[in-house]
């Protein structure tokens, strides 16, 4: 009888029930510890330079950084939606260029909100609306994470490809480190990559470039609005390597583990690591801004769903009264 119990329908939901409360408790720790990541690196700041970084970063800004900021992260944006299309592509997937670029916009606002990184492109990957059209409904989900995994990789080895010549002279070790976790992720996104036909390989790291090019560019802009003193000829250089801090996925919107690279970056080149920090600050702020057009997004993709589930939910209540009442 108890065994009966314990292989029953009432045993089997009790189960679930619990594994999906131990899932999200582990969600929720992995977010704490992320945040507390965060927190930790720039109180760390703050103790070391108080708050002259961020308030430098944030009141000298002039109206054409933003300008120019903006226009750079919405480039990169784009450029990371044709490179998923690519992608999906071969995984049956079907999405127009504007559905594309909206849900990419989308994913960088939440990524930079929320902790890890991450959160937005697995809403992306996991999005059963029906601006995207799987060929096969088959495995869909499996597809759908195999795309945006493989184009984020492929954007993450370049990112760290960069950051290992920029360090290979002075810092041999860690352009060592930089350029492992490349081929590591330059592995994994193989496995899909080499569905494509050459010249849409080609295309993809051609993509992966461009977008690490935008981001790059908006950080050399930051250098030379908030620290014009250093050299032009380090500015890439330094832009590589704090984009690459910034792509652990440990804190919140890249902050604190990209002021620490900067930081870093701009103490091995012989720069006060105070300035590289504040130029790392302003770039999370200006970047922060580039994906504000994925809150609208965002937003303008919820409310029919949030309409939808109340309408719902009160038929559901109707129903249970009408029943009641009989």
């Amino acid at each position: 009888m108890r065994d009966a119990v314990r292989s029953g329908p009432s045993f089997d939901v009790a189960v679930d029930a619990i594994e999906r409360r131990g899932s999200r408790l582990r969600l929720l720790l992995i977010g704490a510890a992320q945040v507390a990541v965060t927190v930790g690196l720039l109180a760390l700041i703050v103790t070391r330079w108080g708050a002259a970084p961020f308030v430098h970063a944030i009141t000298t800004l002039p109206l054409w950084v933003w300008i120019v900021g903006i226009a750079l992260g919405g480039l990169g944006v784009v450029a990371q939606a044709l490179r998923w299309r690519l992608v999906a592509h071969e995984q049956r997937i079907r999405v127009s260029v504007g559905s594309a670029v909206a849900r990419c916009w989308q994913a960088a606002f939440l990524n930079s909100v929320l902790p890890g990184g991450l959160a937005g492109d697995a809403l992306r990957a996991a999005d059963d609306s029906s601006d995207a059209r799987v060929e096969t409904g088959k495995r869909a989900l499996g597809r759908g994470f195999a795309a945006v995994v493989a184009e984020r990789l492929a954007g993450t080895a370049v990112v760290f490809v960069a950051a290992a010549i920029a360090l290979v002279a002075r810092s041999p070790l860690v352009a060592g480190v930089c350029l492992a976790i490349a081929v590591v992720a330059i592995a994994v996104a193989w496995r899909w990559v080499r569905l494509l036909p050459g010249r849409r390989v080609l295309a993809v790291v051609a993509l992966s470039v461009l977008g690490w090019a935008s981001f790059t560019g908006l950080f050399v802009v930051l250098i030379g609005a908030l620290a014009p003193s250093v050299p032009a000829v380090h500015a890439p250089a330094l832009a590589a390597i704090a984009l690459a801090g910034m792509s652990i996925p440990v804190g919140v919107g890249g902050w604190g583990t990209r002021e620490a690279a900067a930081g870093g970056a701009f103490a091995l080149f012989g720069l006060d690591a105070g300035l590289g920090v504040s130029v790392s600050i302003g770039y999370g702020v200006v970047a922060l801004a580039s994906t504000l057009p994925g809150a609208v997004v965002l937003a303008l993709r919820t409310a029919p769903r949030l309409r939808a589930a109340r309408v719902a939910r009160v038929r559901r209540r109707a129903g249970v009264q009408v029943r009641g009442s009989r």
